[in-house]
């Protein structure tokens, strides 16, 4: 399957939608793919997985991400990776949209 990144959400199955974020995941056979749209002023509950490793990538916005007990800036382009148990979270300080995308072998959502 092709696609553009910018037509996820046509391709995608809508996980979650609430005052904080919208998240769509895409199942293949053993990973997910992810897109979160996270709102102005809005964090995710973050959480850690000991049996999964992830990449966040930064498609558009400026936010910060913490993994385990460093802060960094998140931005358009950046890459990050979530080692085994780190726990991890993305938080959106600015008044635009904060968009990212997370690849992760494939685990039912809590």
């Amino acid at each position: 399957m092709k696609f553009h990144l910018d037509d996820f959400n046509k391709v995608a199955q809508l996980v979650l939608d609430n005052e904080r974020y919208k998240v769509y995941d895409m199942k293949l056979d053993h990973l997910t793919v992810s897109v979160t749209e996270l709102h102005p002023g809005q964090e995710t509950r973050g959480h850690k997985h000991d049996d999964i490793e992830e990449v966040y990538f930064c498609k558009e916005g400026m936010g910060k991400i913490v993994v385990g007990e460093e802060t960094m800036l998140f931005e358009r382009g950046d890459v990050v990776t979530i080692p085994l148990g780190a726990f991890h979270r993305v938080l959106n300080p600015s008044k635009k949209e904060l968009v990212f995308l997370a690849i992760f072998e494939k685990y039912e959502r809590q």
